[in-house]
């Protein structure tokens, strides 16, 4: 007999990080010895007495822990269907009501068990679910129809009474009792036939599901379990019948009603079929075991991708493809997993690819490093581009890389209409103060209060107008397209503003020295030279995470790393999450993804009560998603409630709120809660760095953590030069906790001086408005780090940017 085969399921994982960690390490050799010898006697490969299904099994982890599996056996050989782990009483309890069945509408496997049974009332048969829905549709239209009465005998009444005040003038002083409100009606736009019939869900379920509103939806489909739940949920959020029919229907036919197990050939069929791999991820060899049960407390995402985002990973695009999405719905995930597959592809066709795989910090890199290295520790991760394998690096190490690596220079003059042997990186904004000195004192400024010649102003002008149009003289700047600067320039301004460039390149020319912006535009001119003299570039495919605080010239630069062609760009970004720079229509770099942008709309990550709280922040804003994206305003996103929305897969705790009345007040009550969590980690045998403590300004974290420190709470301050080990919660910056997750978060000091003024620094309206987006966005970024639960605290008055 051969090998067999472990099929884990998505119901396993979840019960992996209930047990202790030194448990968690013995499942990998359990589960292995099973797939290879499965009569080792140190096992206990046992059936279960009066089981409903007769192939589950318990196999034996220690002493306490048993590992619930479905023995399904075909052609000699076994394919073990790992459904969790338990104690040992409570497994051999479970195991009792559990079955496999295959549902005979999707062809999707599912892990029954009876109580599904008896809450559905046993199996229905087609002419019985037909009748029952029919019943109920005509239930639900009666029912619309008495509300619509309802409501228009209440607007008559309401009219009658604004007409004629009643007997005298008293009754004008009456309390008036508050009317019921109108029901706001079923979410869904499908009846309950149509969700039996067409999708095969469960016939209570879809009775449920149809008579839900958005409120009731979301938790119907919080504790519906398996493919029927996120199924409910990819509905929720504006995806069509037959957008989810085409995510979850495998097109094996067979099955069987609900209360009866599907045949083993009917299953295995399932369970190989590729629409499966969303619930079902099957392993043949030990070492990719390994991987799998070792890749960390999020490693459901890694390996359990919801069909959408399976489609990103898999896509072939004719040129840039942009995927959108608010803050944990697995951008970074699709990300990665698209690496990996485009690197693997290449090499089964023998032609390694050149793979970039970045993001614009040198933290948030590592993070990505450290995620292919977990989901394929295989394949090659060069230190350098032009290297066959997957490179992750950040852009402006790209940038410096390509500079400091290049034999000949001479392409920057083209750029700054000069050269040097070895450029020095160490350019401060403070400098633009020099240069604007240095031009008023040769008279080319008259008026240093006119916004268009402060720092501020010229920073953005040179990063987004000059460097990316390589602009040399006056005379091109004095005829450059400046599309998208609100401020509007004459032609004496723009002269102001030349000279005031014109000395900053002059001191950068004495110094050889390059700043950041200029380092990307001189790396880009640098490839596209070198690709001219060769006809070749240094990648086959870039990706690119968190592409909304990337900046011109950094764009630039990746879009010279590769040619344009098959799968040449793919950018993961959520624009409500950019707190570093201006939005950046990305058609006038090269990169046309018009056409090739698609959201994705479901967070895996945050609770719905953090998220609600989350876009809280993010509705008082006036976020122009359209004009950001390059999209048709049509297609535009609406958070919140309404349809075709941004929702949660999860459900928690409501939002803690800690309201204080001075700065010791807020530390004692931030103390006191971080002391209950440490207990509550420490007794789930978590690890308390999963606890994050968040503030806007890196001085409050200062405070902050000396304070905790005098009262006996030993927490980790991070900062970019940290390197910080486990055991205790980590204190960061929101800037700081970007791209990281935590189980428990406090935001700490959220009052109303806990943002920067937007009039500060802003030289006109657009600027202004911008800054107010950009401290949204950040206190929007804080709030989305917490998984489970989130508290907000604040002294005084609560800031302005949220509202309970």
């Amino acid at each position: 007999m051969s090998d067999g085969i472990i099929a884990i399921s998505d119901t396993f994982l979840p019960t992996l990080t209930t047990v202790p960690r030194d448990v968690a390490g013995q499942v990998t050799s359990t589960l292995d010895t099973l797939r290879t010898t499965p009569e080792s006697p140190g096992l206990h490969v046992e059936p279960i007495q009066n089981a409903k299904d007769d192939r589950i099994r318990s196999v034996r982890v220690n002493r306490q822990y048993r590992v619930l599996v479905f023995r399904l056996n075909s052609s000699g050989q076994n394919v073990w269907l790992v459904e969790g782990i338990y104690d040992h009483d409570d497994a051999y309890r479970k195991a009792r009501t559990l079955y496999l069945r295959m549902n005979p509408i999707s062809g999707t496997t599912e892990i029954r068990s009876d109580e599904d049974a008896v809450k559905t009332g046993g199996g229905y048969s087609e002419e019985e679910v037909r009748s029952r829905a029919a019943a109920l549709a005509e239930k639900l239209a009666a029912e619309r129809m008495l509300a619509q009465q309802q409501s228009g005998l209440e607007a008559e009444e309401e009219a009658s009474d604004a007409a004629s005040p009643g007997e005298g003038e008293e009754a004008a002083v009456e309390e008036v009792a508050p009317s019921v409100p109108v029901p706001s009606g079923p979410f869904l736009e499908y009846t309950a036939q149509q969700l039996i019939e067409d999708l095969g869900l469960d016939p209570d379920l879809a009775e449920e599901a149809a008579q839900a509103t958005g409120e009731e939806l979301d938790a119907l489909t919080s504790r519906t379990k398996g493919w029927q739940g996120t199924a409910l949920l990819d509905l929720a959020t504006g995806s069509t019948l037959e957008e989810v029919r085409a995510s979850y229907f495998t097109g094996v036919i067979g099955g069987s009603e609900v209360g009866t197990p599907s045949g083993t050939e009917d299953v295995l069929e399932s369970l190989s079929a590729e629409k499966s791999q969303a619930s079902y991820h099957l392993i043949e060899d030990d070492k990719a075991l390994a991987e799998v049960l070792a890749s960390g407390s999020f490693a459901q995402w890694r390996i359990f991708l919801h069909p959408e985002q399976k489609t990103y990973v898999d896509v072939n695009t004719r040129g840039p493809y942009r995927v959108t999405g608010g803050a944990g719905t697995g951008k970074t995930v699709v990300l990665v997993h698209r690496a990996v597959r485009l690197a693997r592809k290449s090499v089964e066709a023998g032609h390694p690819a050149r793979i970039v795989l970045t993001t614009y910090t040198r933290t948030l890199a590592e993070s990505l490093d450290q995620q292919v290295r977990t989901l394929a520790p295989d394949i090659a991760r060069p230190d350098a581009l032009g290297k066959p394998g997957i490179h992750v690096t950040g852009v402006d190490r790209i940038a410096y890389g390509v500079i400091t690596g290049a034999q000949d220079l001479a392409p920057m003059a083209s750029v700054l209409g000069w050269t040097a042997r070895g450029p020095k990186f160490t350019r401060h904004a403070r400098e633009w103060d020099i240069a604007i000195d240095t031009a008023a004192a040769a008279g080319n400024v008259r008026d240093r209060s006119q916004p268009h010649v402060t720092a501020a102003f010229l920073i953005d002008e040179y990063r987004e107008v000059v460097l990316p149009h390589r602009v040399l003289t006056e005379g091109e700047y004095l005829r450059v397209t400046r599309s998208g600067r609100g401020t509007r320039l004459g032609r004496a301004q723009r002269r102001e503003v030349w000279a005031a460039i014109a000395a900053y390149r002059e001191n950068g020319k004495r110094d050889a020295a390059l700043d950041w912006d200029e380092t990307s535009a001189v790396a880009a001119a640098i490839l596209d030279a070198r690709a001219e003299a060769t006809g070749e570039r240094v990648a086959d495919h870039v990706l690119v995470d968190e592409g909304q605080d990337l900046r011109p010239t950094q764009w630039q630069m990746l879009r010279a790393l590769v040619a344009e062609g098959e799968d040449d760009m793919f950018i993961a970004e959520d624009s409500h999450q950019r707190i570093y720079s201006n939005p950046v229509k990305l058609g006038r770099y090269g990169i046309a993804i018009r056409g090739r942008s698609r959201r994705l709309k479901l967070n895996y990550r945050t609770t719905a009560q953090n998220l609600a709280f989350a876009v809280s922040i993010l509705r008082g804003g006036a976020f122009d998603i359209a004009a950001m994206e390059d999209d048709d305003p049509a297609d535009e996103v609406v958070h919140g409630g309404e349809r075709g929305t941004f929702r949660s897969a999860r459900s928690g705790p409501e939002v803690t709120f800690l309201p204080a009345t001075d700065l010791a007040d807020e530390i004692e009550k931030v103390a006191s809660l971080l002391r209950d969590w440490l207990d509550e980690v420490v007794k789930e045998g978590g690890d308390p760095s999963t606890i994050g403590v968040l503030t806007r300004f890196n001085k409050t974290r200062d405070t902050l953590v000396r304070a905790l420190d005098d009262r006996g709470l030993r927490v980790v301050s991070v900062d970019r030069n940290t390197t910080y080990r486990g055991g205790a919660p980590l204190v960061m910056s929101f800037h700081r906790a970007k791209g990281m997750e935590f189980t428990h978060v406090v935001l700490f000091g959220v009052d109303d001086s806990s943002s920067i003024d937007p009039s500060r620094g802003a030289y006109d309206d657009q600027t202004r408005e911008a800054a107010e987006l950009q401290e949204r966005s950040l206190l929007y970024v804080g709030a989305t780090r917490a998984r489970d639960k989130l508290a907000v605290a604040w002294r005084g008055r609560e800031s302005a940017l949220w509202c309970r």
